[in-house]
């Protein structure tokens, strides 16, 4: 069944693929950014599994609801792109004035990768959307 769903899908399915791929990865990251001091924010954590989890519906079906469920990921990579930027603004501030002020200056390096690698797995979501996902 596996094989057989893999060789339905297309070049659109596999944007989507690698901007969830992109998404776990920056999930890993806004651990370690945890783990190094940095502010958690549960809304992040929810907003990158969910649109990971709607990719993974759209291995399964892509019916009628497929082109509307294609729509959330991007959306939620990028409300999580936020909600880790305004997390780590103080981060972002002390690195770009070379201060230490009210926020950790190392820690910017995080929140610069995070929304590098969130924003990236939007545009490949956002791809997704415009090509289909399985053949005819």
């Amino acid at each position: 069944m596996f094989l057989n769903q893999c060789k339905k899908k297309t070049v659109g399915y596999w944007f989507a693929c690698a901007g969830a791929l992109l998404a776990l990865v920056s999930l890993i990251v806004y651990f370690v950014y945890t783990g190094k001091g940095g502010s958690l924010n549960g809304g992040v954590i929810a907003c990158i599994i969910l649109g990971i989890a709607i990719a993974a519906v759209l291995f399964f079906y892509d019916g009628k609801a497929g082109d509307i469920l294609a729509v959330f990921p991007p959306i939620l990579y990028m409300v999580a792109m936020m909600l880790s930027i305004e997390g780590g603004v103080g981060n972002i501030a002390d690195d770009v004035n070379d201060i230490v002020m009210f926020g950790i200056k190392e820690l910017a390096v995080f929140n610069y990768a995070l929304a590098g690698m969130l924003v990236g797995s939007s545009i490949l979501s956002i791809v997704s959307c415009f090509v289909t996902r399985e053949k005819e």
